[in-house]
């Protein structure tokens, strides 16, 4: 009889998003209801023009949700996030969340 080589089930290469590059966005504080409240890490965010209805991600590169509103001060400003259905909230309780530029 002859050994089958059994293919194991390897991972993919994450695709590749043109034109997009992961920066990190901060810290989630609160999560309420479909909106969790993520406090920026960067002063440089401000910078970066256009970040509303930007997609989110967790550590996992997983959309979790878009960017809804910026509001607080200017140095280190709350980022207002909507979640995705399907989501689990309690995950990202003080995690770091990356948005797509």
């Amino acid at each position: 009889m002859k050994k089958e080589k059994r293919n194991k089930d390897k991972l993919k290469p994450k695709p590749k998003l043109k034109g997009c590059k992961p920066l990190a966005l901060g810290t989630v504080l609160h999560v309420l209801n479909n909106i969790m409240v993520v406090r920026a890490r960067r002063k440089k965010l401000r910078a970066v023009g256009g970040l509303l209805n930007s997609v989110v991600m967790n550590g996992r590169n997983r959309e979790i949700g878009r960017v809804y509103d910026i509001f607080g001060p200017v140095d280190h400003p709350y980022i207002a996030v909507k979640v995705f259905t399907g989501v689990n909230l309690a995950d990202l309780q003080n995690k770091k969340v990356f948005v797509l530029v």
